[in-house]
């Protein structure tokens, strides 16, 4: 089967505060299970709902402040009994932050390089 994803992901745990883009506008801290330049997977404590617009700050390893990101939710679905995190979303990005853009995909791109490099070595 082909991959149809546009953009490589990466199986990472990223800190991410997110406040859902309606009343009332409470900020509230997922992880990251995949990420990619184009989207993500959301691990939460509450259900998000498809179509659902979200504001995120995705904590970077390394970078001085989170990237700021703009989002919207295409699919959700409950994950089962974890820790603090039962729910899975799909996100996609639609806005990343101007300032924070090369942060991101710089941290992104190293994680290509070794990537590669992990199977070159093999």
């Amino acid at each position: 089967m082909r991959e149809k994803r546009r953009f490589i992901r990466f199986d990472i745990a990223l800190k991410v505060s997110y406040i859902i883009r309606k009343d009332p506008k409470v900020e509230k801290i997922g992880t990251t299970k995949d990420v990619s330049a184009q989207g993500m997977q959301l691990l939460t404590g509450d259900k998000l709902e498809a179509g659902d617009k979200v504001d995120l700050k995705i904590f970077v390893p390394e970078a001085l402040n989170p990237a700021h990101m703009k989002g919207i939710v295409v699919w959700s679905i409950e994950s089962g009994p974890a820790k603090s995190h039962s729910y899975s979303s799909g996100i996609d990005f639609e806005k990343i932050e101007e300032d924070n853009k090369n942060t991101f995909l710089k941290f992104l791109c190293d994680l290509m390089y070794a990537k590669i490099g992990d199977k070159k070595e093999k």
